[in-house]
């Protein structure tokens, strides 16, 4: 949808006059998520406010406002929200090009350029940059640090809230941000394939699931949710079979570990997507409510055929992006590579073929 995220870099970047100024260049309505009381990241202001922060909520209240708005968002763009839900996948989520600020000074260049390189990791659009704090009359050593982020800064806009050259906030939205030779802030070996560290669930032992009170079995599905999802339920089930000390997942064992994380979705403690509502992966989706959809990371001691084909196709439109990779095969190759595997079994050509088609198609590939 048409609109911009101001996302302040720092506490202080003033991002809500940004978006303010920008909404009323647009004639969009300017929304301020929260603005925390204490300079700190956004799950501790909350907390020290007696509040949390829901993903949930904060998305449903960009929507309420319509396609034509401006969200400020402060805390920088790997503050958390929640211990698993950062700025970064609120601004994925709500799908709005991003714009970065930070205030005029001699750490402006670093930070919107680390900015810069945390967005497009994770595939996200800048569409600007803007030096918040801009006096009347600019040092010399400010107007050069000015002109050297417009010399790095590529196709990507710089301008300055509280001076009329170049700002144009309805440029921004169609800004592109594609690799330029020699003048793109990240390159394009490095853009898009940045994978997020695979947390994986301390294995404890867990009681035999044909005999084991739901309540404990719940309890440790939970917390292999939690430590891995967004995950295949099959890959939970297998988890704690193998902490009880079972060999198989046998179907006996299967069925009372399935109404547990079933129980755990009615009781709105996960998000259990059925497979009949994804029937290109053929399996459940597991994660806690505030964890991203989606999570590209590292393969970590999954197998390929345990990770999410979603989170499979957002790595490959990710290597796509920064690489120029477009054909099937080589974008296999490609994620095959990312993930440090090197042999393409006719088991994981078919399943990356899934995931491709998932791409191609931008939902469930036919059967």
């Amino acid at each position: 949808m048409p609109g911009l995220l101001i996302v302040g870099m720092v506490h202080g970047a003033a991002e809500t006059e940004v978006a303010e100024a920008a909404a009323h260049a647009l004639g969009a309505a300017p929304v301020t998520l929260f603005a925390p009381s204490v300079a700190s990241s956004p799950i501790t202001a909350a907390r020290h406010a007696g509040d949390s922060l829901v993903p949930d909520a904060l998305i449903g209240e960009v929507a309420s406002h319509g396609e034509n708005v401006v969200v400020a968002i402060g805390g920088g763009l790997l503050a958390p929200i929640t211990p698993r839900y950062s700025v970064r996948d609120l601004a994925a989520d709500i799908g709005l090009p991003v714009v970065l600020a930070a205030p005029a000074g001699p750490d402006a260049v670093a930070l919107l350029r680390l900015g810069a390189e945390g967005a497009r990791a994770a595939g996200l659009a800048v569409a600007a940059f803007v030096l918040t704090g801009w006096p009347p009359d600019p040092s010399r050593v400010l107007i050069d640090e000015r002109g050297l982020l417009e010399e790095l800064a590529g196709k990507v806009p710089v301008a300055a809230l509280g001076d009329e050259r170049g700002w144009d906030p309805s440029a921004w939205i169609g800004t592109t941000t594609a690799p330029e030779d020699g003048q793109t802030i990240v390159t394009a070996d490095r853009v898009g394939a940045a994978l997020d560290e695979y947390g994986s669930w301390d294995e404890t032992p867990t009681g035999d699931p044909r005999t084991t009170p739901r309540p404990r079995i719940m309890e440790a599905m939970l917390a292999i949710i939690a430590a891995e999802g967004p995950m295949r339920a099959t890959r939970a089930y297998a988890l704690y079979n193998r902490a009880s000390g079972g060999k198989k997942l046998t179907t006996t064992a299967r069925v009372p570990l399935a109404s547990a994380v079933h129980w755990l979705g009615q009781e709105r403690k996960i998000v259990l997507l059925k497979r009949d509502e994804i029937p290109w992966q053929d399996d459940d989706i597991v994660r806690l409510p505030d964890t991203p959809a989606v999570r590209v990371r590292d393969l970590g001691p999954r197998t390929l055929e345990e990770v999410p084909l979603d989170e499979i196709a957002e790595l490959m439109r990710r290597l796509r992006a920064a690489r120029g990779i477009s054909g099937d095969q080589d974008l296999k190759r490609a994620v095959l590579s990312s993930y440090g595997l090197v042999r393409m079994t006719a088991k994981a050509d078919e399943y990356l073929g899934l995931a491709f088609g998932l791409l191609a198609e931008g939902s469930a590939p036919a059967d």
